[in-house]
């Protein structure tokens, strides 16, 4: 009998009859009529609540000298990896999209099209509004907002500011640091539909794993860890990975795949888990190969959520709560560190164990409310339109 934790897996895409309705592209579809996978939007629910965390709670209880402070500093120390499990995602969802429609005529302007009233306008919005504050005298002495502008911003808005953090070792501005990986997907969305489109299909998979090779090795190369963070070739493990899903269940079946090689799979995970505690335990660390150890976890998370919708693990992924985080998480992700700061300055900024006080905690919490309704706001106010208009643009036979 199958485990109600792991019941036959189901087809990851449904083609409506008579129609050329793809169900889950992009977590829309490709076509006009466009549904979201549920259970994707609650993986990217889970990946930005990861990373709030790790900027609410652990980095406001680095010195904790109670008890419960620690606890939840440890527990919240590893929130930082939500953003690999964005780019699992990312990898997976672009990656769909663009074999799906590799033989389109208008291959690359619809992508690209696409892709700019995705990304751009909530992220130009951080950048204005960094822009604002930086400009008035009153947040002039306040360290986290303003404070440290070593990189340009010029290359914020060509978003090569990843390179910049990389090259200074100095993540600049925090209100604006999270923007990092955004320089890392654009760049992987300026890559990516050229190899899918020159390559092969034969050779594209061995190029994916050729990737997810060669980034720990490139990792190796840097003293550093800030580098070794920030550039696309450190952390093209994670999107490979993700892709190479993509390219499994385009080109073959996702479902028939899982059900081939359950178990072997199941040793994998329980490998990859026993390999980070083993390196934990002996080193205190994971090295260069930490991303593409936590990939691997993620990866094995978008597969069971694709092909495992009815088992727990699915319904997990479908709560509501989990799935509207997901849907603003773009959003949650870009503003979440601006608003704490600004919360901060207004209300007090208590130091590097802020969540010890009762202060604090309220700053913190009004920060959280704040940053999901702004959020919220700008999802449907600012996002939706825009994503709504990329929709016009369609991909042709």
């Amino acid at each position: 009998m199958n485990s109600p934790l792991l019941p036959e897996p189901q087809p990851v895409f449904e083609r409506v009859e008579n129609s050329n309705e793809i169900i889950g592209i992009d977590n829309r579809l490709i076509q006009d009529k466009q549904k979201r996978i549920p259970e994707l939007d609650g993986l990217r629910g889970i990946a930005v609540l990861m990373v709030v965390a790790f900027h609410y709670v652990n980095n406001q209880l680095i010195n904790s000298n109670t008890y419960l402070g620690r606890i939840f500093y440890k527990l919240t120390s590893v929130g930082w990896v939500g953003v690999d499990l964005f780019f699992v995602l990312s990898g997976f969802l672009i990656g769909t999209i663009l074999m799906n429609n590799r033989d389109s005529k208008n291959y690359f302007s619809t992508f690209y099209i696409r892709r700019i009233v995705r990304i751009i306008p909530n992220y130009y919005l951080l950048i204005a509004l960094f822009g604002i504050i930086c400009s008035i005298p009153f947040f002039s002495s306040d360290y986290f907002l303003t404070g440290n502008n070593v990189i340009p911003i010029w290359a914020y808005l060509v978003m090569l500011h990843n390179i910049f953090i990389a090259h200074r070792q100095n993540f600049g501005n925090t209100s604006v640091s999270v923007t990092w990986s955004i320089g890392v997907e654009e760049q992987f969305y300026i890559v990516f539909p050229f190899l899918v489109y020159l390559l092969k299909e034969k050779w594209l998979p061995w190029l994916l794993v050729l990737a997810i090779i060669i980034a720990p090795i490139v990792r190796m190369q840097y003293n550093n860890w800030v580098p070794a963070y920030v550039l696309l070739p450190c952390r093209m493990d994670s999107i490979a990975f993700g892709a190479l899903i993509a390219y499994t269940n385009h080109f073959h079946s996702l479902s028939a795949f899982v059900r081939r090689y359950r178990t072997a799979i199941v040793f994998m995970l329980v490998l990859d888990v026993a390999i980070c505690i083993f390196l934990s335990a002996r080193y205190g660390d994971l090295g260069i190969f930490r991303n593409t150890l936590f990939a691997i976890v993620f990866s094995a998370m978008v597969v069971f959520a694709l092909v495992y919708k009815n088992s727990i693990y699915g319904s997990i992924l479908r709560l509501k709560k989990l799935v509207w985080i997901g849907t603003i998480s773009y959003s949650l992700y870009l503003f979440h560190d601006m608003i704490i700061g600004l919360c901060r300055h207004f209300l007090g900024n208590l130091g590097e164990n802020a969540l010890e006080t009762g202060r604090g905690g309220l700053v913190t919490i009004v920060a959280l409310i704040l940053s999901i309704g702004f959020s919220w706001l700008v999802y449907k106010r600012l996002e939706t339109p825009f994503v709504n208009f990329g929709k016009k643009f369609k991909y042709q036979e």
